[in-house]
């Protein structure tokens, strides 16, 4: 009997250790990377490696949108099946997430598997436009990151149905909520800048901080991590050997269906008519689509298209001729103030200067890059077009009509 119970004793204290042993009850590995596209399959490698020792966190810093081409061509999906399939835990929300409009945002969002940090990109109702902070186990510990965006001169901040909140105070007020549900709490700033005193526990993505900084490794050949003691009263800083991993398959191969595809689409020719387009000509008929498909009284725009114009003959070339491959900016202008714009402004058939109304508010179309120059026109809010603006120049090209 006695020797049934001490088997017994010993194969409860074998389980209680393997209990132990596993690597959920372990603390967490934050893994803190750049967004680079190209090298996320030797990330997910190095991440999906450590899991089988301990949990993890994978924080992408960095602009997502880098390659220009590639979001206007996907309209952003190209980055969000990138982020999903690679099980991101979360990247701040900055003002280039903006640029795809609000209604479109609003769909990224709720198809993320990710947290989309955003303590200070509020909407008309004051809530966050994507998620206030993110919530972690560690082990027996709690972990909470929430984001700040602090390009305060991007004009998508004036984004109607968009407010911009000072990032110190909107990140004090998520750090004094986190605190009450985390033991250890930090802040994921974006794009990269100089820290500030947000009474965090560490902070990511910046630079010249007091706290415990986490950034991402200069050096391609390895990747920055930082271990989370068990009582969550430290953090450790290391970094994973990338040459010693082989790139995930699964990614390689998500990654080039993504690029092929974009590759495809990029080089489908434009049917344009025989009569060669010029600069001068292909922006003048530019502005005349956008008024004649009724999307504003007026376009505005004084460098539409780069110097060394050359027809375009395919998608890719069309959208590089483009400064701004976005979205337009849709101003809503009191005839008053709008007499008084600058000469580039052309007005739709049968209205001219002149004959502006003073009481009346007029709807101009231009670039979000005219606005980033002219940052004072668009300081009461604007809307952006439902369409990407390469497909409305596309649609000018290809119908033939030549002014």
């Amino acid at each position: 009997m006695l020797a049934a119970c001490c088997v017994l004793l010993a194969a409860g204290s074998l389980q209680c250790a393997r209990r132990v042993l596993e690597p959920s009850d372990r603390p967490a590995r934050i893994f803190v990377t750049d967004a680079r596209l190209d090298r996320f399959p030797l990330y997910n490698a190095a991440v999906r490696a450590q899991q089988k020792v301990s949990p993890t966190i994978w924080l992408v810093a960095g602009d997502l949108f880098a390659d220009r081409l590639l979001t206007t061509l996907s309209d952003g999906e190209a980055q969000l099946a990138m982020l999903n399939r690679v099980g991101v835990d979360a990247v701040v929300l900055t003002p280039d997430w903006l640029s795809l409009g609000l209604p479109r945002l609003g769909l990224m969002v709720s198809h993320a598997r990710f947290y989309l940090l955003s303590a200070n990109l509020l909407d008309g109702t004051g809530q966050t436009v994507g998620h206030p902070f993110m919530v972690r186990k560690s082990g027996s510990a709690v972990l909470a990151v929430t984001g700040v965006a602090l390009d305060s001169s991007n004009v998508l901040t004036h984004l109607a149905g968009i407010r911009y909140a000072a990032p110190g105070f909107a990140a004090a007020k998520a750090v004094a909520v986190m605190r009450q549900r985390a033991d250890l709490v930090g802040v994921m700033a974006e794009p990269h800048s100089a820290g500030s005193a947000w009474r965090a526990d560490f902070a990511v993505n910046v630079s010249g901080s007091g706290q415990f900084v986490m950034n991402p490794s200069g050096d391609t050949s390895r990747v920055n991590c930082f271990d989370v003691s068990s009582n969550a009263a430290r953090l450790t800083a290391s970094a994973v050997d990338l040459g010693r991993l082989e790139p995930d398959s699964a990614v390689v191969r998500l990654l080039d269906s993504i690029m092929t595809a974009a590759g495809s689409l990029a080089a489908r020719a434009i049917s344009s008519p025989r009569i060669p387009w010029t600069r001068d000509r292909l922006g003048d008929r530019l502005s005349d689509g956008v008024l004649d498909a009724g999307q504003a009284d007026g376009f505005l725009c004084d460098s539409l298209f780069i110097s060394d114009f050359k027809e375009p003959r395919d998608l890719g070339t069309l959208i590089a001729l483009l400064r701004d491959p976005g979205r337009l900016a849709i101003l809503s202008v009191r005839g008053d103030t709008l007499s008084g714009w600058p000469k580039e402004l052309v007005l739709r058939p049968g209205l001219s200067r002149s004959r502006l109304s003073s009481g009346l508010t007029y709807r101009v179309a231009t670039t979000v890059d005219y606005l980033q120059r002219h940052p004072g026109m668009a300081v009461s809010g604007f809307e952006l077009s439902a369409r990407p603006l390469w497909t409305i120049c596309l649609d000018v090209l290809e119908s033939g009509r030549v002014k």
